[in-house]
């Protein structure tokens, strides 16, 4: 039934799209993924901003998690490597995240990583219903064969041999600690990262490490004996493997497929959407196998554009990823990016030297989609391939989220006769280069269940519709 729902979707998005129409009929009786929420990863930014003073970790906690901002509920949490302590080449902006293991004959050092935890517990004092999953990039650096946490000297596997039960139990160890401690259960550990990528060198400026994909398996047993020995598969499991690609993240399921013994023992697929192409194969794929899909981390990495052509990118990127992927979660890889001004990365910018930070653009049109689409919300059939229709838990309100790229203005038509009942009017908020997630007063009159828009050029719309029924 529910390949059924999607064939039919991608039918109607290229029907669309064949035709050139702009005419939405948003449709109840087709319904997509049930959304988990947006997301962000901690690193590198928490590391950095998490050691400044309590009312910049309060308001920037408050911006991410209240439901009138980012509305987000998903984080990510580094779990760190650490370096050699003879090591000076990592970034300055956060990218040094220290190790609770320093060194292979010392205690856990249960206070490191202070400033990425003030985030952490913050956070959790905040939203009550966020979902965490612990996530590393590298092994500690003693652990490693090049003794570094950034990568082998040729970029293939860093992790010895006689490390993988060591490694397995230092990442298990650190989860049952923030749950003990803390009370934050991580319900998911990604024991890699883009392990597939041949960029992972000694001496480089982050955190990384290569896992071909016999490794992949190797690391996938052990993480989870080590959970098994701990008790802790009641509430977390493994997810794999945050491809940097989603062709990637395919070839490596299929990988554990052929194994045999390792989809069983993971729950969830992680992918990054960097590199887009092979989205509807591995929603298939990840169906198939009965696995949950997370979209784990994107960005504009090797794009030019700059400013609003940026971030309009970016959120259709996010339209694309939730029609064709169809993950439960999206997240975002940096909220905040050193430098003010441009916030190429980040939704929010700052200034490490005077401590200051501030929102960008790029803030408002994440805020477009994560405010307005909440946990919850079901996907519906009845988009085109520049917008996104989900409607409420109670089926009571329907969201629309409109991208426009273009520099030209785009007249659009919605029929909302696959609803029983609907309001008069909706509400409209629009980020646009001279308006941030502002409130349209006049709203968007609905006559007999039908109703025009003229998106301005290069915006991000939301519309709310009070329905009822099919």
């Amino acid at each position: 039934m529910r390949n059924s729902f999607i064939l039919s979707g991608i039918f109607l998005l290229l029907n669309v799209s064949l035709m050139g129409q702009s005419d939405l009929k948003p449709d109840p009786g087709q319904k997509f993924q049930q959304w988990k929420g947006w997301g962000i990863s901690l690193a590198w930014w928490a590391n950095c901003m998490g050691g400044w003073d309590e009312a910049t970790v309060n308001e920037i906690s408050n911006w991410i998690t209240s439901p009138d901002e980012l509305n987000m509920n998903v984080f990510r949490f580094n779990i760190g490597g650490g370096d050699n302590p003879g090591h000076t080449h990592k970034r300055k902006d956060g990218g040094n995240v220290p190790s609770y293991k320093p060194a292979e004959n010392a205690d856990f050092d249960w206070s490191a990583d202070a400033n990425q935890r003030n985030f952490l517990l913050k956070i959790n004092s905040l939203r009550k219903d966020a979902i965490y999953e612990a996530a590393s990039y590298s092994p500690p650096w003693w652990m490693t064969k090049s003794g570094c946490s950034s990568g082998d000297t040729s970029g293939k596997d860093n992790l010895k041999e006689e490390y993988y039960d060591d490694f397995a139990n230092y990442l298990t160890t650190t989860v049952l600690h923030y749950k003990t401690k803390y009370g934050i259960t991580f319900s998911t550990l990604s024991p890699v990262n883009e392990p597939f990528s041949g960029w992972w060198k000694a001496l480089g400026d982050q955190e990384g490490c290569a896992f071909s994909q016999e490794n992949q398996h190797h690391i996938i047993r052990e993480v989870y004996k080590s959970l098994e020995k701990n008790n802790m598969l009641g509430y977390c499991k493994i997810s794999v493997m945050d491809a940097n690609s989603v062709e990637e993240c395919l070839k490596g399921l299929q990988g554990y497929e052929k194994a045999g013994d390792i989809v069983p023992l993971i729950r969830q697929v992680n992918t990054h959407s960097y590199v887009p192409a092979g989205r509807i194969e591995l929603k298939k794929m990840s169906d198939k196998l009965g696995l949950s899909l997370w979209q784990s981390e994107s960005g504009p990495l090797d794009i030019t554009l700059t400013g609003l052509d940026n971030y309009l990118l970016m959120a259709q990127r996010i339209v694309t990823d939730i029609q064709e992927l169809q993950p439960e979660v999206w997240c975002d890889w940096q909220l905040a990016s050193g430098g003010t001004g441009d916030g190429r990365w980040g939704l929010v910018s700052y200034d490490a030297k005077n401590k200051t930070y501030q929102r960008e653009k790029s803030y408002y049109v994440r805020k477009q989609f994560s405010k307005y689409i909440k946990p919850g919300y079901t996907f519906i059939a009845g988009s085109d391939k520049n917008s996104l229709a989900a409607i409420s838990p109670d089926g009571k309100q329907l969201v629309m989220v409109i991208v426009n790229e273009d520099a030209a203005e785009k007249k659009i038509s919605i029929d909302l006769s696959g609803f029983r009942k609907t309001a008069k009017s909706a509400l409209v908020y629009r980020t646009s280069q001279t308006e941030d997630c502002r409130e349209i007063i006049e709203g968007l009159p609905v006559v007999n269940k039908k109703s025009n828009y003229l998106v301005p050029a290069k915006s991000v719309t939301t519309l709310q519709f009070e329905i009822s029924g099919k």
